[in-house]
């Protein structure tokens, strides 16, 4: 797999048909992952991430389907490098993971969000690309039209009843982290608009990414936005060559969108249900606020969990097995972990950097955070490149990285499979081309073995997220134990599914689901209580 510069002039006419083809699946893909949800009587927040997860996984198929025919050497940067690195760390991680099935689900996202990033590479700077942004714009307003509808009181049976508005994420942080993180696509193109009818729609979406981000109510949105403008606008104001390509009303008419968007989702009456008199005064005093409510319940939970990494510092509890091991290091009264539930917490710590230390060591994390400073280093310095057209997509991609690694703050976020093909697909299409570090010829033994494996290794994936889907349908409007019974055909090692089987029926019937669901989830503490009241 390489970072290539785009084909030459004159091209054979069948290496131009791949790069529109990657062009067209990163941008169907990007629309697709922002609609897609089910409807689930027995799973919360899976109806939600498992159709996400098998659009990221199909995308990357039909790009490694792309990629590899004309796969003859490998070149790779400097970012390339280390985010290989960071994912065959994650790999070697769960191999050695006590819960295979939700390390393989994990380290399954991280393997296709890097194929996208890899699509991207391929076709940075062609026309291709500008399809896939134009699907990542849309994506991001999409996803944020829906909710505003949700939010004014448009209802479907696949929204979830609580965290409104979270439209077809289930979740306003969710949501939120999406539309934050692809703002800075919208603000930038907007802004570098000549033409008032193709500036136009811009600011009708900027406006409502603006809106929809305060109707919700995301701190880390909230923070990640202004964290994010602040250091496009410092940017901006550094990049001369790009400033002079401005049109010179682009940035007024931005900036009375932002003040529109914000006006209507504060003034105009919703059908949001706050606890509050003065919810968004509430949020804008409670940014910092670290002493009560969520801000205290995520330090105990980061507190807490940074006390698995002495025992596996190296390669970590495994990928997604924070939620295994975390009931080894709970404490009485941690208000992240309700210990008498079947499920007693979230699956992922609240925060990304935290699941990373955790999760894939301290090394792990040191690849993902140092590729993440090449990405931010770079885009910083190319946004004074003598090239409009390239400073602006580096601006574009130093807000978006910006808003990533603020929201991982505060929320699970990389780990979630919307928001991995958002900045993978975008990091790929947007960063510059640099030089590359390694760069050699690939015998046709190394080629079919290579070929051979990355197939195989999406297809499975692929695979792994039907069953999950399949799984989903058969619980669509039944939680009883013949839709589990039936939903544990497709997706044989779900603890969930184990859980459920474990409750309401005789010790014959139950002990075998209770003894599966403790092989799974060992340090937890529902399965032992259903082995102790039948004896075992």
């Amino acid at each position: 797999m390489s970072s290539t510069s785009p084909d030459p002039p004159g091209s054979p006419p069948g290496r131009r048909i791949g790069p529109a083809i990657l062009g067209a699946a990163l941008g169907l893909g990007a629309v697709l992952i922002s609609l897609v949800a089910t409807r689930s009587a027995f799973f919360d927040l899976d109806r939600y991430q498992v159709p996400k997860e098998l659009v990221l996984h199909s995308t990357a198929l039909v790009g490694l389907a792309v990629l590899l025919p004309g796969w003859r050497r490998i070149r790779f940067t400097t970012v390339d490098l280390l985010l290989l690195l960071a994912l065959l760390w994650t790999w070697a991680a769960t191999l050695l993971a006590t819960n295979p099935w939700i390390a393989g689900r994990a380290a399954g996202i991280a393997t296709s969000a890097f194929v996208v990033y890899l699509m991207g590479r391929r076709i940075t700077g062609t026309p291709a690309a500008r399809i896939a942004i134009a699907g990542m714009v849309a994506a991001v307003a999409v996803a944020a039209l829906i909710g505003a509808a949700e939010a004014f009181g448009f209802d479907h049976p696949v929204f979830a009843a609580e965290r409104v508005p979270g439209g077809t994420f289930g979740n306003r942080n969710f949501l939120a982290h999406f539309v934050a993180i692809g703002l800075p696509l919208v603000l930038v193109l907007t802004t570098a608009s000549r033409r008032w009818w193709a500036r136009a729609p811009g600011l009708v979406i900027a406006g409502l990414l603006i809106g929809l981000i305060v109707l919700t109510r995301s701190r880390a949105a909230w923070l990640a936005s202004a964290t994010a403008g602040g250091i496009m606008l410092l940017a901006a104001w550094r990049a001369g060559p790009w400033r002079a390509s401005l049109a010179p009303t682009g940035r007024a008419a931005l900036v009375l969108a932002i003040t529109v968007g914000i006006a209507a989702a504060l003034l105009l009456p919703n059908q949001l249900e706050w606890k509050s008199d003065s919810p968004y005064t509430d949020t804008v005093s409670g940014l910092v606020d670290y002493r009560s409510g969520s801000g205290q319940g995520r330090l105990v939970q980061w507190r807490n969990s940074l006390e698995m990494i002495p025992g596996d510092p190296v390669f970590g509890v495994g990928p997604g097995n924070w939620f295994v091991h975390y009931p080894r290091v709970t404490e009485p009264g941690d208000p992240a972990f309700a210990g008498y539930d079947a499920v007693p917490t979230n699956p992922w710590p609240s925060s990304d950097w935290v699941a990373f230390l955790t999760e894939i060591g301290v090394a792990g994390t040191l690849w993902v955070l140092l590729a993440g400073a090449a990405i931010w280093l770079t885009s910083w310095r190319r946004t004074r490149s003598e090239d409009p057209a390239e400073a602006g997509r580096a601006l574009m991609l130093l807000g978006l990285i910006t808003a990533a690694l603020v929201t991982g703050g505060f929320d699970a976020v990389l780990h979630l499979a919307a928001p991995a093909f958002l900045v993978a697909s975008a990091t790929g299409l947007l960063l510059p081309l640099t030089k590359a570090v390694v760069e050699r010829e690939l015998s046709a033994l190394a080629r079919r073995g290579l070929v051979t494996l990355a197939l195989l290794v999406g297809l499975v994936l692929v695979l792994q997220s039907t069953g999950q889907q399949l799984a989903l349908r058969a619980t669509r409007d039944d939680r009883g134990r013949a839709a589990v019974q039936e939903a544990l055909r497709f997706d044989p090692l779900n603890f969930r599914l184990h859980l459920r089987l474990a409750q309401g029926a005789s010790c014959r019937v139950r002990l075998p689901h209770a003894e599966r669901a403790r092989a799974l989830l060992p340090y937890h503490e529902y399965p032992r209580r259903v082995l102790r009241e039948c004896g075992r």
